[in-house]
């Protein structure tokens, strides 16, 4: 029941549990600049699709489970692509964006300089990148997290559960999340998410390093600054 894409049996409760989340799409579009926008990680197109209400806009997903129902929910004027992060040539865009922390889900700093070597050449006119990211405070707490429930509701017409199983790896900056779903009363499928927990400092040098400057830096959607309780950690940055 596991699987080298952790979304591939999942796609339907993903869509069910975060379908109604609405505050990172509105920031998204109150600070957007107009213009083809290009989406990193976007899985069943629950910002992609809001989006292109007000723009063109292009989703890209390594999970062909995700993009499949991405596309069944339009709207059609999305273009989907399945790719990696690492390795895309799609522009020119006028704006990247990695929400719901997709751009910590890169293994390792060579496949991070990747990206942002993929997102520096589709802002050739010098459009804004943003990233959303866990904040660091993730990583506070105990190292290990029994399973509990953290979501249940209906998904495809079925009585549907997600229990979390929650390891903390502090000097790898990195939180294991182990996501068991179970439909009805079933264990249907399982996956690991391995998330990269970055500081302030880290993503500023690391965009620095790859040919951008930090534009902005906010602590949530709704474009409240950083500081000690933040819910997110939102760096954007620019091509040099």
């Amino acid at each position: 029941m596991s699987s080298t894409d952790p979304y591939a049996r999942v796609a339907a409760a993903y869509d069910a549990e975060l379908d109604h989340a609405e505050g990172d799409v509105a920031g998204y579009a109150s600070r957007g600049e107009g213009g083809p926008l290009l989406v990193l990680g976007a899985g069943t197109g629950r910002v992609s699709g809001r989006l292109a209400e007000v723009r063109p806009v292009t989703g890209l997903d390594r999970s062909a489970d995700m993009l499949a129902r991405a596309r069944a929910r339009g709207p059609a004027s999305v273009r989907y692509v399945q790719a990696d992060m690492t390795d895309f040539d799609l522009g020119p865009f006028a704006e990247v964006i990695a929400p719901n922390a997709a751009f910590a889900f890169l293994p390792n700093r060579a496949a991070r300089a990747a990206c942002l070597a993929c997102c520096r050449r589709a802002l050739s006119k010098g459009g804004p990148l943003t990233l959303d990211l866990l904040v660091p405070s993730t990583l506070v707490g105990d190292a290990h997290v029994p399973e509990r429930l953290a979501w249940e509701g209906v998904a495809d017409g079925r009585p549907t559960r997600r229990l979390r199983e929650v390891f903390r790896e502090p000097v790898a900056q990195r939180i294991r999340l182990v996501d068991r779903f179970w439909v009805d009363d079933t264990l249907y499928a399982e996956s690991v998410l391995l998330l990269h927990v970055f500081s302030r400092d880290e993503v500023e040098w690391m965009l620095e390093a790859n040919g951008f400057y930090v534009d902005e830096v906010l602590g949530d959607h709704r474009g409240g600054p950083l500081r000690e309780g933040s819910d997110r950690l939102l760096v954007r940055g620019r091509p040099l």
